[in-house]
Parts: C-alpha cells; sequence; structure tokens
C-alpha cells in the first residue's frame, strides 16, 4: 500500500444478505440526499434539536428546509457527554464512530412527543435501533459505493425518491475508484483519482433528493460485514494500545465496529500532526470543520479543534498500522 486513507476504491461482498437493511429501506444518492428526503415530510416540524458536534452536511436540509437549530450540547468531560434536549418539533440522535461508549442513557424517548430521526451512518455495524421514526445514513463512510445513502421509516411507509440517479456524479465516482485502485497497486504512479473525486463533490453540492445506482443497492445487502467487523476491531486495537492516553473512547465493547479510532492530539499539535501524516501518505480526517451554522462555545468548540480520527478500515492490516504507529511517535519526537 502506497497510501493510507482517504477515498475507498473497492467493496468486499459475501454470498449472503448480510440483514442491515430492511426490506422498505430506500436508497439514495448521499446521507444527505437521504436526509433531504426525510425533512420534506416534516411540513408541520418548525424546531430541530441537533447535537453541537455533527457534520454540517446534516443541518442544511434542515436550514434550507426553514427549520430553526437548537444544538444540544456535545462534549468532553471524563468521557464523551450529550446533553439531549427534548424541547424541539423534531429531535435528531446519532452516534459517534461506532463505539457504544457514544451512547446516551440519560434522556427517556418515551416522554418526547416529537418526531425522532437518528443517523445511524456511524452505529450501522454495531447497533439495531427501533426508537425512531426515521433512519437514514451513508455507506460511503465505510466502504467502496459510488452512492450508498439509504432511508427507512418505523412505520414502513415510503418517502419521496425524488429524481432518478444522476449519471454524471456515478460516473466521476466509478472511474475515481478505477484510477485509484490502479494507484494503489502500483499501476499508477499519478493521484489525478483526487481531482476526479472533487468534481464528484462538486456535484453533490449541488443536487437534491436524487436516486442511488442500482449497482450500489444491491451491493449493500451483500457486503461482507463480518469481515469488516474483524478487520476493522484487529486494527483498532492496535491504535488502542499505543495511543491509551489520546483516546475518546477507551474501550472496544464486544459488539462495537469502529468506523476510526478518534483521539484527541495533545499540546494543540492536531494540525501540525495531520499535514505531518500527509506529508507521509497517511490521510487521517477531522470530524468535522466548523461551519457558519455551528453555535459553540469553550466547552463545544473543544472537540472541534483537538479531534483527529485515525484510519483502521478493512482496506489494511496490521502492518499498516504500526507504520501509522511509527509516523505519529516520529513526529512527536521531532516537535516535543
Amino acid at each position: 500500500m502506497r497510501e493510507i486513507g482517504s477515498e475507498f476504491w473497492n467493496v468486499i461482498v459475501a454470498e449472503k444478505d448480510n440483514g442491515l437493511f430492511p426490506e422498505h429501506t430506500q436508497w439514495f444518492l448521499s446521507g444527505r440526499s437521504s436526509l433531504q428526503a426525510i425533512v420534506e415530510e416534516l411540513k408541520e416540524c418548525h424546531t430541530v434539536a441537533m447535537p453541537s458536534w455533527c457534520c454540517d452536511s446534516m443541518v442544511k436540509p434542515f436550514i434550507d428546509a426553514g427549520k430553526d437549530i437548537h444544538f444540544y450540547p456535545v462534549y468532553w468531560k471524563d468521557g464523551l457527554i450529550q446533553e439531549i434536549d427534548l424541547d424541539c418539533d423534531v429531535l435528531f440522535l446519532m452516534d459517534y464512530f461506532g463505539y457504544s461508549y457514544s451512547r446516551n442513557d440519560s434522556f427517556d424517548l418515551a416522554e418526547y412527543d416529537g418526531v425522532v430521526i437518528r443517523d445511524i451512518t456511524h452505529s450501522l455495524l454495531s447497533c439495531i435501533y427501533s426508537d425512531a421514526d426515521y433512519y437514514f445514513g451513508s455507506l460511503r463512510k465505510w466502504c467502496g459505493v459510488w452512492t450508498g445513502g439509504f432511508a427507512w421509516t418505523r412505520d414502513g411507509h415510503q418517502i419521496n425518491l425524488g429524481e432518478k440517479e444522476n449519471i454524471d456524479y456515478i460516473s466521476l465516482r466509478k472511474e475515481a475508484m478505477i484510477q485509484k485502485a490502479e494507484y494503489i497497486r502500483g499501476k499508477r504512479s499519478d493521484k489525478g483519482y483526487l481531482n476526479i473525486f472533487n468534481k464528484a463533490e462538486e456535484i453533490l453540492d449541488n443536487v437534491g433528493i436524487t436516486l442511488a445506482a442500482d449497482r450500489d443497492m444491491q451491493l449493500a445487502r451483500m457486503i461482507d460485514v463480518e469481515n469488516i467487523k474483524n478487520r476493522r476491531r484487529v486494527n483498532s486495537e492496535i491504535l488502542h494500545k499505543e495511543f491509551c492516553d489520546w483516546l475518546i473512547f477507551p474501550e472496544i465493547k464486544d459488539n462495537d465496529c469502529p468506523m476510526f479510532v478518534p483521539i484527541f492530539v495533545p499540546k494543540n499539535r492536531r494540525n501540525e500532526l495531520k499535514q505531518y501524516l500527509i506529508n507521509n501518505e497517511i490521510y487521517c480526517p477531522i470530524h468535522w470543520p466548523v461551519s457558519k451554522f455551528h453555535q459553540l462555545d469553550d466547552k463545544t468548540q473543544y472537540i472541534y479543534e483537538n479531534e483527529l480520527s485515525l484510519v483502521c478500515d478493512q482496506r489494511y492490516i496490521e502492518e499498516d498500522m504500526y507504520r501509522m504507529v511509527k509516523t505519529i511517535k516520529q513526529f512527536w519526537k521531532e516537535v516535543c
């Protein structure tokens, strides 16, 4: 492997249905597109409670629909704390990175009579929920699907599927993955695929409710969940052992399937470390950039300023994890 991280290029499949998705699941171009379809149904709802730690692409569909966003605090204090706000028409819930430690049991949904939406992108391979009115997410965070947005409803009713699939976006994603696979295998020396991925993202920024690719609808049900979970857990255990003092979630529980291993980088060195890793072809994302929509204070901003997500996915083996560990430790020797 010549690089670690960044966009996927393949999907590991099994011989039978993985059971992740109900029969009435609907498929969209992206997680954002899925959420837009859900928001379109909420015409009588005006206020939305959302976690302060989230991606702006999850906020924007509500803003575009004229909803009033109330951010409830998500912050670190000897563990990740979510102060869930039930005083809104819509409650938006999510877990983080596939860790059960991120779940909050301090509130009772039985007391809430509004609409519950769960973003299960991060928890998809770790936990099965039955407490929301709407579920949605994105498979693009787990494997190399071209599209991969999904949604379903608790009562099984169908939501608006919107427009037909976006051929331009799908074609760009397909070509970019082909080129990246060639680069990883040493058959290509340039990184032209990065520009192609970026062009696809530009299209994604400007599409609404749009169908997923037929190919992805079929692949989604055949993803080899056990293979993915086993590899991610093995890789994550290495990172947990090596960076035990930096972990946001200190333990991988029995059913957890880490999306990344999120850490707090000490001494305000997060951005420097991220760039050092990039210089060594290791691409660890930050979750997430602060957008113009967010309303943060010192307590909730800390996560945004110090979090780094270490790559642990199924594309990589133990040797790759130790390469990343070695690179991070080398950076620390050089700066401290």
